[in-house]
């Protein structure tokens, strides 16, 4: 403080104090205000008319995914990696990967949207490359250029009985 403000009156001082007052409220209904707004934009979907930045969930895999975060294929440690060069013939590949391609598009708008979609991207690539998942009989090009795309077979399913759905009705 200076020499001269610590001179004021009683009434300046008064006066200086609803002025702080009334700013620290003009400024709180200003934050609020954004707030709301973001809010809003959020419940509206704002980003939505945003273009993909892929255009395809082929062009993600290839230009972004695989890129971005490169696996080794074949034996890694005590796990095994598979990939298959022909992914989009997988079926079970391809709902996970445009899953994961719908939430990325998404994500990246977002300010912290990459977090929770890294950690579904973790969950799914040991899926999809897994002992288990859907490229488990196929393997990537290897030393001589031979690749192998095996499909996964068919479960069969035997249809419910008459009326089994209706069950909510």
């Amino acid at each position: 403080m200076t020499a001269s403000s610590s001179q004021q009156t009683p009434n300046e001082a008064a006066t200086q104090l609803d002025e702080l007052a009334a700013e620290v409220a003009r400024l709180t209904k200003q934050v609020n205000d954004l707030q709301e707004v973001q809010t809003e934009r959020v419940r509206a979907g704002d980003g939505d008319d945003q273009p993909p930045l892929y255009s395809t969930v082929e062009e993600w895999v290839t230009m972004y995914l695989l890129p971005t975060f490169p696996r080794p294929v074949g034996e890694v440690g005590m796990a095994r990696w598979h990939w298959c060069e022909r992914w989009w013939r997988h079926d079970e590949a391809v709902t996970r990967l445009t899953a994961l391609w719908y939430g990325w598009e998404q994500a990246r708008l977002q300010m912290t949207g990459m977090l929770p979609w890294l950690r579904e991207l973790d969950h799914q690539l040991p899926i999809l490359c897994g002992d288990d998942g859907p490229f488990r009989n196929c393997a990537a090009s290897d030393d001589l250029g031979i690749a192998r795309h095996h499909p996964s077979p068919e479960v069969p399913a035997a249809p419910a009985p008459e009326n089994w759905w209706n069950w909510w009705d």
